[in-house]
This record gives structure tokens, sequence and C-alpha cells, in this order.
């Protein structure tokens, strides 16, 4: 089925509001953090934790969610993701103490991530291989375009209602994309379920085609690297600007403001370069592009050329949009596709999460512009490997299966 008409308004409505939805959630608690932490009598670096509570629930789901789709298909987890992050919306506002924010943001963290991890799958399906770059891209495109107006609805809203009524919001919107997911009736998935045997095992890894195998090991440092990539810009160049170059705030802003900018301007070129020459011409260049724009910062102390750094990284965020994603659905079965996809991103979600205390570290000791050249060679890795190493997988060029060597991919 072609992505016409009838379908692109079920993606709108289905799969692209909802996300967006989804993914104001988690930019807007940021900058109500100062005024979480007076509401609950904590200090502001207690405060901090709830986003690492959100990681962590994030983190954990992935696996699970994984093999629940291979199971019983995305519908199911979409609507189980919703229902959790709408219930942590109303329990984060009427919590007595910060100990239930904390769990609260915890549930959050895995809601959110299995309706995203469930709407991956469902938008794939939903579009021939020949367009699902470009699908991937816009999706990834949208999230991230949710994810950067969080902070500015969340200091706004925070200002003029408080902190609380800020997780009411939280909970309105998972609650409108409950009622979406359950109303969900035809999003082709899943093609092929797993019927027997446990929801995750590693040996699902032995059914990949042995042509790809060693690429499928490839894209778990790639995923790592650009996950890692996303958390040590938020968290170093801040301190960085700031604490080290005595940059304002709003001097910062304007800095993300412009990664911003390139990434989202980046959705329809990545899809048509990802679609047309191949996954390897968008996955590759933003691992170089990342090693380019880490090593530039720390030798740059002006806004101009930390803006030409910025624009750098944002060309990067936007070449590895879903190029990870899609790598990963052209190469694994339709059967595992749930949790070979969750295994690879779990990955790439220990990256995010190490990522702000080991820039914590490093910032104490060195300073904050060390971080970007100590995290730089991951990114030389990266690109190495997809160049050399991993094989193209748009054309699907496969040797000839060998008898219990595994199945073609789908």
């Amino acid at each position: 089925m072609r992505f016409g008409a009838t379908s692109l308004k079920q993606a709108t409505l289905f799969i692209y509001f909802p996300s967006i939805l989804m993914s104001l959630g988690q930019g807007m608690l940021i900058p109500a953090l100062p005024v979480l932490g007076q509401e609950f009598g904590v200090s502001g670096a207690v405060a901090v934790q709830a986003l690492t509570a959100q990681l962590l629930g994030r983190t954990m789901a992935l696996i699970p969610a994984g093999g629940a789709i291979d199971r019983w298909g995305a519908k199911p987890v979409m609507i189980l993701g919703a229902a959790l992050a709408a219930a942590s919306g109303i329990g984060a506002a009427l919590a007595p103490h910060f100990a239930i924010v904390l769990v609260t943001q915890f549930t959050w963290g895995i809601g959110m991530s299995i309706w995203m991890f469930g709407r991956e799958i469902a938008a794939f399906d939903m579009v021939q291989a020949d367009q699902r770059g470009r699908q991937m891209s816009a999706l990834m495109g949208i999230g991230s375009t949710g994810m950067a107006f969080g902070p500015a609805i969340g200091g706004v809203l925070t200002d003029a209602i408080g902190v609380r009524p800020l997780f009411w919001f939280y909970a309105l919107a998972s609650t409108i994309v409950l009622v979406i997911s359950i109303a969900q009736t035809n999003t082709h998935v899943h093609r092929e379920k797993k019927k027997t045997g446990s929801l995750f095992s590693l040996s699902a890894i032995k059914h990949i085609h042995p042509y790809y195998r060693m690429t499928y090991a490839v894209l778990f440092i790639s995923t790592f690297g650009q996950m890692a990539r996303g958390q040590v810009t938020n968290s170093a160049l801040p301190l960085y600007t700031q604490q080290e170059l005595m940059m304002s705030p709003t001097q910062t802003g304007i800095i993300f403001s412009f990664i911003a900018i390139v990434t989202f301007a980046m959705i329809i070129p990545t899809g048509f370069i990802s679609d047309k020459l191949g996954r390897k011409w968008a996955a590759a260049p933003a691992a170089v592009l990342s090693l380019i724009g880490f090593i530039m910062i720390p030798f740059f102390d002006t806004l101009p050329l930390l803006i030409l750094a910025g624009l750098v990284i944002g060309v990067a965020n936007g070449l590895a949009m879903g190029a990870m994603t899609i790598y990963t659905f052209d190469i694994v079965p339709a059967e595992y596709r749930g949790q070979l996809q969750a295994l690879r991103r779990s990955v790439g979600e220990v990256g995010a999460v190490l990522s702000p205390p080991v820039v914590g570290v490093l910032a104490q000791a060195y300073g904050a512009s060390m971080a970007f050249w100590a995290v730089a060679p991951l990114h030389a890795i990266a690109a190495v490997l997809l160049i050399f190493v991993a094989k193209e997988s748009l054309k699907k060029h496969l040797p000839p299966t060998t008898p219990g060597a595994g199945t073609k991919p789908s």
C-alpha cells in the first residue's frame, strides 16, 4: 500500500499528532525543575533527579515492550503506554512528597517510551519499503520538534499556573493520546507476529541473516554514539558557554535554536537520502559530522563560531533522524522486529543515561569543553564502522541463504 491520501490522514491522526503531544512532555519539565524543588522543599540538584527517573523508565521499558509488540502487535502496547503516562501525570499532580514525584516520573518514562516505540512499528507498516526512510525521518523530526517546543511551553505554563497544573497538562495530553490509540483501527500491525516462546530472547539475533549480523552489531555502537551526542550537547554546552565563557542563558538558547532549526530543516533531505541513495548515506555522514562538531566546539569561544559548530551538529542530528531505526527494520526478520529493535535502542538509551554524569565529572575535573573531546572518538569509531564494515540494506543484495544460518530479511 502506498502512502496516499487515506493513509496520510490515518498517519496524521494516529501517529503524527499524538507524537507531538507525547514529545512535548519530554521537555516541559526542564524549565520547571527549580520551581518543582521549591514546591516540595528539595534542592535543585535533587529536583533534577526527576529527569533521571524519566530516563531510567525509558531505558528499562524498551526490551519488554519490544517482546510484547512481537507477540501482540503495536496497538495494545501503545494503549498501555498512553494509560501509564496519563496515570503518572495525575499521580504527580496529587503527590504529597517528592519521592512520589520520582515514582510517577519513572512511570511516565515507561509509558512515553513504550508508546513512542509502538508508534514506530505502526508507522513502519503503513508505507512501502521505498518510502520508509522519508516516513521515519518525518516521524522523528516531528518528535524532535515537539521536544524542542516542550521547554518553551513548560516555562510559560509554570510561570502562569505553577508546577502542579503542569502535571495536569501532562495527564490531559496523555489522555488524548490514549483515546486516539484506542480508536486506532487500521495500522496493519503486525503482519507477522511471534506466536510462541518468551517475550524476549537473545537467540532472536540468530534469525538475522548472516550477511547482516555484523551490521546489526555496528548499529549498537552508532546508536550509543547518537544518543550520547544529544545528551552530551544538552548537558555540556550550557556549562561550557555559561560557566567557562560567561555567556548568558539567552546566548546559549540562541545556539540551541540554530541546532533545532537545522535539525528540523533536514527532515525532507534526510528521507530522500535514505530512500534514494541508501541508509549508509544518512547514518555514516551523521557520525562524521558529529565528530567534526565535537572537535570544533572546544576551539570556539565566540557566539558566531559556536553557532557554526551548532549548525554542524544540527545537520548531524537531522541526518541521524530515524537512520538507525530504519536500518534495523531493513535487516531484522519481521517476527522479531520489536525485540531486536528494542535491544538496539536500549543500548543507545544507556549512552543517554550515562552522558550527564560523565559530563559532570569531566566538567568538574577538566572543564565542560573536554566532554566534547572525550566523546569525539566514539563518533570516529562509529563512522569508520558504518563506512567500512556495515552493509547497505536498501537494495538487499544478499548471498544465497545457507540452510540453518538464519532467515533472509523481510
